[in-house]
């Protein structure tokens, strides 16, 4: 079994925006030949553990990951920077996707939700749970079959 955090790639990208939309930024680039996708995803990942190790209860995973519960909060995040760089106006659902992921990186840092602990099997401490997998306020987890979805 895989480790439950991991890097990201562009492929983690396409899933969240266009790969016209992912070009026309790399096109908009530095001069000096690197690649501003690459250095988007890096800064990304660097911004989402900020806010991981500031929550001060997770064991973090190796430098350049994240948590798997996060990949797609932290795109939703890099989809913003690239639009705003390509002038792309977000739609309301674009929008919304970077309200909730910062507001989940905000709440990871305050110590409100805690996301999973790196675990090298990939296995869930007990205490923890996938940080978009929120509590109920009965302390209740939800599950697909019912209760908050």
């Amino acid at each position: 079994m895989a480790a439950n955090w991991r890097e990201v790639d562009e492929t983690d990208l396409a899933a969240t925006i266009s790969q016209r939309e992912i070009d026309a930024f790399r096109k908009d680039g530095p001069l000096d030949g690197s690649d501003p996708v690459a250095r988007l995803l890096k800064s990304t990942v660097a911004a989402v553990r900020g806010f991981v190790l500031q929550n001060g209860k997770v064991r973090p995973g190796p430098s350049g990951t994240i948590p798997c519960g996060l990949v797609i909060p932290a795109m939703d995040y890099a989809a913003a920077k690239v639009l705003a760089r390509i002038r792309v106006p977000p739609g309301d659902d674009r929008r919304a996707a970077l309200e909730r992921a910062e507001t989940l990186f905000e709440k990871i840092a305050a110590g409100d939700i805690t996301p999973e602990s790196y675990t090298e099997d990939g296995m869930v401490d007990e205490d923890k749970r996938p940080a978009t997998s929120p509590m109920a306020d009965d302390g209740v987890r939800p599950t697909l079959g019912g209760g908050l979805w």
